[in-house]
């Protein structure tokens, strides 16, 4: 019985790769992706399904570099050139990732397996950000420009469960983009794509969202909120006094309202539709929004979005969504791998808390999960996942709640060192 129990704790890892691996052969896959009949019906070096396995290897170097590594590592053959796959990849549009993190969220959240809750809630957060994209006319034209110098820059917004570090709803845009029309978006996914997460949700909002609009079309969803309020959000907030209380909006919509003093001395202010909780618990509530402020850093200092692979609208929307692929089965590795460090802690008296650095597991995933399982139609072995799994959990870093992470993390060297030993 405990070996089953053992297998069945690294199968959501394997079911995970083998989502990935289905979704690359499915001849559903291609019908969807190419942008012309015509694509990848005739015998070429660089198959259609050899491009999505090269495209999930997310090594930041040349994307000559890449290529060459990537053939000789899949022992199939010369490598194409950079022009050749250039024109290859511009024959097919970004849906293959985004069907694999469709996939991969839709598993998880299916039921099957047990998720982190707040007091029997997920804990969601939507936030927006901006990506810095090449400099090119093209890119300047459909995403649009900001910042010095007016560069190309891209808006994305996530939606991202805070205790379980995964993205449920990734989107990009335009850089102009509404951030409360995307969470309109991500809660209209929410409530249609996963209905039984959605009526056991709460949302975390920063002060830029809140809008009496937005939370009536949260509301309606079913779906509970506790948001930042600036003092330009309404009057009858300002006018709120410290401590818990209930105002009227427009329409009679009512909204509770907590007011407290901020260690600096500023007053915070959250409003929320949960009207069963004690008040003195959102505090607590609203700190959880952190999580997705971590992911981005992650997503943008260690995956290192913006150093893209191309310089198309088409290859900035394939990067991105690979590397949203890239995230979730980060997130997978990391639970499991945790669990491996919390048995191998259990005897030790420590001061604090350890977790898998995330730094190694994103370098893991990256160069040994993707090549290795995408490598053809049988995913890499369980055995195999196990003691990857086990060295990550020598891999360890302190949990510190309240810290904040530096600006520009580096990856380890000697631990990069040590994981690429045991490849």
């Amino acid at each position: 019985m405990a070996k089953k129990r053992e297998d069945f704790r690294h199968m959501k890892f394997c079911r995970g790769l083998e989502r990935l691996v289905y979704t690359i052969y499915s001849e559903e896959t291609l019908t969807r992706a190419r942008l012309k009949l015509t694509a990848f019906t005739r015998n070429r070096k660089m198959s259609f399904e050899l491009a999505l396995r090269f495209m999930l290897d997310m090594g930041k170097t040349t994307l000559c570099t890449r290529l060459n590594r990537f053939f000789a590592n899949m022992k199939d053959g010369s490598p194409v050139t950079q022009q050749a796959f250039s024109k290859l990849r511009s024959q097919f549009d970004h849906s293959p990732f985004e069907t694999m993190v469709r996939d991969l969220v839709e598993e998880e959240y299916s039921g099957m397996y047990d998720l982190p809750t707040w007091h029997g809630m997920h804990v969601m957060a939507i936030d927006g950000s901006y990506l810095q994209l090449p400099r090119t006319q093209a890119l300047a034209q459909e995403f649009g420009t900001r910042g010095v110098g007016n560069g190309p820059s891209a808006g994305i917004s996530v939606l991202f469960d805070v205790l379980h570090g995964w993205v449920l709803d990734p989107s990009i845009g335009r850089t102009d983009m509404d951030e409360r029309e995307r969470c309109k978006d991500h809660v209209a996914f929410l409530s249609s794509a996963l209905p039984n997460i959605a009526e056991k949700t709460v949302l975390v909002l920063d002060r830029g969202y809140p809008s009496q609009e937005l939370f009536e079309e949260i509301q309606s969803k079913g779906i509970k909120f506790l948001a930042r309020c600036s003092t330009a959000f309404h009057k009858a907030v300002n006018q709120a006094s410290m401590g818990d209380s209930v105002v009227l909006l427009k329409n009679e919509f009512p909204l509770r309202v907590y007011k407290f003093m901020l260690p600096s001395g500023d007053v915070e202010t959250l409003v929320t539709n949960l009207f069963e909780e004690d008040a003195d618990v959102f505090p607590e509530l609203y700190s959880m929004r952190w999580g997705v402020e971590t992911s981005y850093n992650e997503f943008k200092n260690l995956l290192r979005v913006e150093e893209f692979s191309g310089k198309t609208p088409n290859s900035i929307r394939q990067d991105f969504w690979a590397s949203m692929v890239l995230m979730n089965m980060v997130a997978i590795a990391q639970q499991e791998a945790n669990e491996e460090v919390t048995k191998k802690q259990a005897e030790k008296e420590n001061k604090h808390k350890y977790q898998a650095r995330k730094s190694d597991l994103v370098v893991t995933i990256r160069d040994r999960f993707i090549l290795a399982s995408l490598s053809g139609r049988t995913p890499i072995s369980e055995n195999e996942i196990r003691q990857l799994l086990d060295l990550l959990a020598q891999s360890v870093s302190p949990i510190r709640p309240g810290r904040s992470f530096p600006r520009n993390p580096r990856i380890s060297l000697a631990a990069n060192c040590q994981l690429k030993s045991h490849l």
